[in-house]
């Protein structure tokens, strides 16, 4: 799994670079209904964020571990899109004893971003962490399903085991 959370970085990284200092256009929209977004700031935003990802995997545990502290009381205090987006990404570290996916979702399904014109780099980032979750699920209960039938072989082996009678 670690290695999925490698390539979607990877490629949202590359995303960002093949275009550089280039955002992309935002639909046309009325000017008088609808605020015009910086989508250049919303790259780089994204681009940080991916690059706070990497440095969450290099850290030691007890340093992630004060850092998804900081993370939920900030998200708790303020409720940005960007403290939203941090605390996220915390919760898909592999390998943490804080990894929720339920409470993962819910974030991301609160999240404002999800709403956002389908230009926006954070809806991307929003929407690529909703698949890499549902992905990580699906594997999850493939390999639960996988160990039920071995368990299940197991047992009709052993029985068939019992019921042989021993030759000496």
């Amino acid at each position: 799994m670690k290695f999925l959370w490698g390539i979607a970085v990877a490629l949202a990284m590359g995303g960002c670079a093949l275009f550089p200092g280039a955002a992309p256009e935002p639909p046309a929209l009325d000017a008088a209904s609808t605020p015009a977004v910086d989508y250049g700031r919303e790259n780089a935003e994204v681009a940080a964020l991916l690059a706070y990802y990497q440095d969450l995997q290099a850290m030691p545990q007890e340093e992630l571990r004060r850092e998804y502290q900081n993370a939920s009381q900030a998200f708790a205090r303020e409720r940005s899109e960007l403290a939203r987006l941090r605390l996220a990404l915390l919760l898909c570290v592999p390998g943490t004893n804080w990894s929720d996916d339920a409470r993962l979702l819910a974030l991301l399904d609160g999240a404002d971003s999800r709403k956002a014109p389908s230009v926006s780099p954070r809806r991307h980032l929003v929407v690529l962490l909703q698949k890499l979750v549902a992905e990580r699920q699906r594997e999850q209960k493939r390999a639960e399903e996988l160990q039920h039938k071995l368990d299940a072989m197991l047992a009709i082996e052993r029985g068939l085991r019992e019921r042989q009678p021993r030759k000496k």
